[in-house]
This record gives C-alpha cells, structure tokens and sequence, in this order.
C-alpha cells in the first residue's frame, strides 16, 4: 500500500467483493476504516464507521445504494454519502474507488464528500 494518500492504493482482490456485499478493509498506516461495496457490478467506496453513532456500516443492511447503520438506523446513500434517513445528519464520507488488474483501488486523499 502507498503512503501517498492523493495516489490510489490496493485494497484486495476484485472479487473479495462479489454483488450485493460490503466489504470493509483496514488502512494500517492512517489506522482507518473504510468499506467497499459491489452494487450492479459497480464499486463505491466509503468511510466504514457510522458517522451518527460510530458502528461498522459493513454490518448494516444494503439495499440498492443505500445502507443502515446496525445500531441506529441511520442510512446513507453509498454513491453520494447523502445521510438519507434515521437520526443522521452528517453525510457519509465516500471515496473515488476502481478495479484494476483484478484488484479494488481507492483514493483516499480526494474524499467526494
């Protein structure tokens, strides 16, 4: 993984990530959490932790683009990180995300919001 945070980094293999699942993934060197998920065989990748209530997103529920927060409910729309429901208030930070050469890639430097 590069330590450049405007590059894109390796998170695993593509198909770690098969259609309708979220995947989250550790990043060591910032000691962050991010999660990605594979919708109509489209990426979109986003900060793991709830931004209402702190609890993994990759254990919430996935329908269509938006997902809900295990513990409160909120929800957040995966390809805008618009919060879209429950107590949220505070949009879903979301990153620029590609799959290249068998592998899922995102830029966690350029948030999109």
């Amino acid at each position: 993984m590069s330590n450049v945070s405007a590059e894109f980094r390796t998170l695993g293999k593509s198909n770690a990530v098969p259609n309708g699942y979220v995947m989250p993934y550790y990043l060591m060197d910032t000691k962050h959490r991010v999660a990605v998920a594979r919708i109509d065989d489209r990426l979109y990748a986003f900060d793991d932790l709830s931004p209402s209530d702190r609890s993994p997103l990759s254990s919430g529920r996935l329908t269509g683009t938006v997902i809900m927060s295990p513990c409160d409910a909120s929800q957040y729309d995966v390809a805008t990180g618009q919060a879209s429901g429950g107590p949220a208030i505070t949009r879903l930070t979301t990153y620029e995300v590609r799959e290249l050469d068998g592998e899922i890639q995102i830029r966690t430097g350029d948030a999109k919001s």
